[in-house]
């Protein structure tokens, strides 16, 4: 694709280029054409050496790398980051499929058919913006009321203020007149739209209540303003819990949408430190992004940061993050099972070829003898 000289000066083009994407782009999918979800390539049938000297045919099936082990990216190709990432409405039917089955199976369904101004900026992890995912007069009306309300105090991490990391000022929307803000509303319900776990989750009353570990649901964080003046940051960090913490709380945070509710013309970018992306805060603009995996693992490949804006320049956005709960802690007796059943089965392996068979056929007469007995009680 060409770019033109004016998407090369464009302050807010979506995504830009930085000498990381650059260095990335011989290893980079020739965009999403290449991706493939859910087809394994055809296994190969090898000649194995066995303990014993013999040689059997086996499949060599491709082992699955899970998003929170994977050191990979999928990235777009540099000249349609410049263009503002894939508008994935005019990509091929198949892309489109391809993607969204990618999403519901390694991180959380998205509706992609029914958003026009979804744009892709990287496979995998799967990073993408919405656009007009507010309208100017709804940022205008949450802006003018965070800064009215009184509420914004100095963003915490973990609980505490930490200047070293942020710089920011925070209000949550449950507090100072914003319980009920039409704004709120909005992005909660644009939120459910979009991704299909959380429809209608709003109207529950527990919407908002962390969930437990094994509770199989979904919650709502409460939505937060934060204002950053010029020169105020949030140093390189993940919006994921580390498992430890993640086992502790009972939840995970599965997606962020993160809403720029005004134009920034100098700085103040979300730049992905491991992705080569910076995404240009757009008044209405979404960005989305899944800090875990469907298997609630957090994926350090998200390391965001949120530039500063220059001088004289701020910075208003709206973040929600939507958590679900952690699979079922597994009780002691269950992980010493667990390790037990894995150690035979790693000291079987060992085992020759013609011993191991030996085995299989002592066991399947067992289990003959059994069921013919079985059978003849009665």
């Amino acid at each position: 694709m060409r770019t033109t000289s004016a998407t090369h000066s464009s302050r807010h083009a979506v995504a830009r280029v930085t000498a990381a994407s650059r260095a990335h782009r011989s290893n980079a999918i020739q965009g999403l054409g290449q991706l493939r979800v859910g087809t394994p390539r055809r296994a190969r049938v090898l000649r194995r050496a066995d303990a014993d000297g013999a040689a059997e045919p086996s499949e060599e099936k491709p082992r699955f790398v899970p998003a929170h082990e994977r050191t990979t990216l999928s990235k777009i190709l540099p000249e349609q980051l410049l263009e503002g990432g894939v508008l994935l409405r005019d990509a091929p039917e198949e892309w489109r499929t391809s993607f969204t089955g990618f999403l519901s199976f390694e991180f959380m369904g998205v509706r992609t058919n029914d958003m026009p101004g979804l744009r892709v900026l990287n496979i995998d992890p799967p990073v993408f913006t919405v656009d007009d995912f507010l309208s100017a007069n709804e940022c205008d009306m949450l802006t003018a009321s965070a800064e009215a309300s009184r509420g914004l105090k100095v963003s915490a991490i973990g609980g505490a203020a930490n200047e070293n990391i942020r710089t920011s000022r925070t209000v949550a929307l449950n507090s100072h007149g914003l319980e009920n803000h039409a704004t709120k509303k909005a992005i909660l319900s644009r939120a459910e739209y979009l991704l299909p776990a959380v429809e209608g989750l709003s109207k529950d009353a527990d919407a908002f209540r962390a969930p437990e570990a094994g509770e199989g649901k979904w919650s709502f964080e409460l939505p937060q303003v934060a204002h950053y003046s010029g020169g105020e940051y949030f140093k390189a960090h993940e919006d994921g819990f580390p498992i430890a913490v993640a086992a502790d709380k009972g939840y995970q945070r599965r997606a962020t949408i993160l809403v720029y509710l005004n134009d920034v013309d100098e700085g103040g970018e979300t730049r992905f430190e491991h992705l080569g992306i910076e995404v240009a805060p757009k008044k209405g603009k979404a960005l989305v992004f899944f800090p875990s995996s469907a298997a609630c693992m957090p994926d350090a490949r998200t390391l965001h940061t949120a530039t500063p804006a220059k001088e004289g320049h701020e910075k208003w956005v709206s973040q929600l993050w939507i958590a679900s709960s952690t699979p079922p802690v597994p009780t002691p007796e269950e992980l010493e099972a667990d390790n037990k059943r894995k150690a035979a089965e790693a000291e079987y392996a060992k085992l020759p070829r013609a011993q191991r068979r030996a085995m299989e056929k002592e066991a399947a007469k067992a289990a003959k003898k059994k069921s013919r007995d079985s059978n003849g009680r009665k």
